[in-house]
């Protein structure tokens, strides 16, 4: 692309030589001032010419830079699909797999890159989540439900690595991640190893340096004992998680493999968790679970030292634990949509958006009015306050298997029978359960109630907030703005 002012030197330099002529046949003082005229014509014309040069830059649309390359669809057309590596995971009872260990990401992004990425790619992960969201909430009308929305979208993105013709096609486009042109050639493909590498960074990301937050992501990938996995596609989710597990299981025997599988996770997974697995489909030979920890504190926070009555429903009360703490925080009362946002911070980025109904609104007219963008609204018009805080100290496990998500949204099969994922095996893959699991703990930060230290310089009366009926919790991460985690919380201690 050529930028709009465009000078040709050579023509410049003879229009300069034939006013160098007029102007001696005019005498010195007009020499003088043509040369003046055509330094001050050059000066201009390069500072257009540079002026242009930067601003006037191709744009790249950031599809293209998790697309396939033209160099990178050479190599993957050149490739034979038979000599693939390909591995025959250990049986579940082995204590050791080679494969866990020491995997590094396959594809590693330049920093500039990933920020590019990042802000491409969140709102793709908040969009599709929250349609996920929507339906789980009103599965879970009676108890807490928490969705997190990297792990969502990494699950599709997973399936997407080993996917092949028309399902790999589909499963891009549920992500949303397409290509602009609407090409149909393989430059328009996106490359599933450098959206890992995305999520990976963003996960990086939420990280407290005061050991306020805690994060644990675990995959496990079970299949029957005679199915072979791509060595390639393993690497790739085991460098995309901290823990990465794949073994053998006989799915034939329905009764034992949930007692074998159940027994693995337990030992794998965070202390406490509980797998809440119950049956498997036998017709199938693979099965994934993923699993993500999230332990963070209230900041200068301490437990009172009764159980507080916590409204589960108008007319139902149970006794939890609460969590007090006093200070600045960013909060509004939203009289007009009935509802009060306060904003807990977790570390110096991260933080916390909790939402609860008041004037008699209830939670699900708030659901019901939530869009895949109204976690963005919500932080809009906060202010601070001296606030003396009441809330429920949090342990909250939840799962849900992605096919339902699929099937109340009318796409059972994108995973279903029919589905091509010959990247990934050899072997026909039927695909059973797929389950995500989140373990949510908040708890206080065991400070003196009494400490002056706390406490601070204003002059005005605290507002008393107190948490005490269900609300809905939203996780950020502050570096991205990625909304990492979206819930409700129905029951403060709510386990499987």
């Amino acid at each position: 692309m050529q930028p709009l002012i465009y000078l040709k030197p050579r023509l410049f330099a003879l229009d300069f030589q034939r006013d160098k002529k007029k102007s001696k046949q005019k005498g010195g003082l007009s020499q003088a001032f043509h040369l003046t005229m055509h330094f001050q014509l050059i000066f201009l014309s390069l500072t257009a010419v540079i002026g242009f040069s930067t601003c006037n830059r191709v744009y790249v649309h950031p599809f293209n830079l998790v697309a396939y390359s033209k160099d990178e669809c050479e190599k993957v057309q050149s490739q034979n699909p038979s000599a693939e590596n390909m591995l025959f995971p250990p049986a579940i009872e082995s204590k050791n797999n080679a494969e866990e260990k020491n995997v590094k990401p396959q594809t590693v992004l330049e920093e500039d890159k990933l920020k590019i990425l990042r802000n491409y790619i969140v709102p793709l992960i908040e969009a599709l989540s929250f349609r996920g969201a929507a339906k789980l909430f009103k599965q879970h009308t009676t108890d807490s439900i928490l969705i997190p929305y990297t792990d969502f979208f990494r699950t599709i993105v997973s399936f997407y690595l080993g996917a092949s013709e028309s399902t790999s096609s589909s499963l891009q486009s549920f992500l949303g991640i397409e290509d602009p042109s609407r090409s149909k050639n393989c430059t328009s493909k996106m490359n599933g190893f450098k959206v890992i590498s995305v999520l990976r960074n963003i996960d990086s990301l939420l990280v407290s340096k005061d050991s306020n937050i805690n994060t644990l992501r675990t995959v496990c990938i079970f299949v029957s004992p005679k199915v072979q996995l791509s060595e390639k596609f393993v690497h790739a989710l085991a460098g995309s998680v901290d823990n990465f597990f794949v073994r053998a299981v006989d799915f034939t025997d329905s009764t034992k493999a949930v007692k074998s599988i159940s027994e693995f996770l337990d030992s794998k997974l965070s202390e406490d968790t509980k797998s809440g697995l119950t049956f498997i489909d036998e017709t199938a030979n693979l099965m994934y679970i993923s699993h993500v920890l999230f332990k963070g504190k209230v900041d200068k926070s301490s437990l009172i030292p009764n159980h507080q009555p916590f409204w589960t429903e108008p007319n139902k009360i149970v006794l939890v634990p609460m969590i007090a703490v006093s200070g600045i925080f960013q909060f509004h009362e939203d009289n007009t949509r009935n509802q009060l946002i306060i904003k807990i911070p977790l570390s110096d980025n991260d933080f916390l958006l909790l939402v609860q109904p008041i004037n008699g609104n209830t939670l699900e007219n708030i659901e019901s009015s939530m869009m895949w963008v109204t976690h963005l609204e919500w932080g809009k018009e906060l202010s601070k306050r001296y606030i003396h805080l009441s809330l429920p100290k949090l342990k909250i496990e939840s799962s849900y298997n992605i096919q339902d998500v699929l099937h109340n949204l009318n796409l059972s099969e994108l995973l279903g029978k029919d589905a091509d994922f010959n990247k990934m095996s050899t072997t026909s893959i039927k695909v059973g359960k797929v389950i995500n699991t989140v373990d949510f703990v908040l708890e206080e930060s065991d400070v003196d109630p009494n400490d002056d230290t706390n406490v601070p310089e204003t002059k005005e009366e605290p507002l008393d907030i107190k948490l005490n009926k269900p609300f809905i919790l939203a996780l950020f991460e502050g570096t991205s703005k990625s909304l990492l985690l979206l819930g409700k919380v129905v029951k403060p201690t709510n386990v499987i």
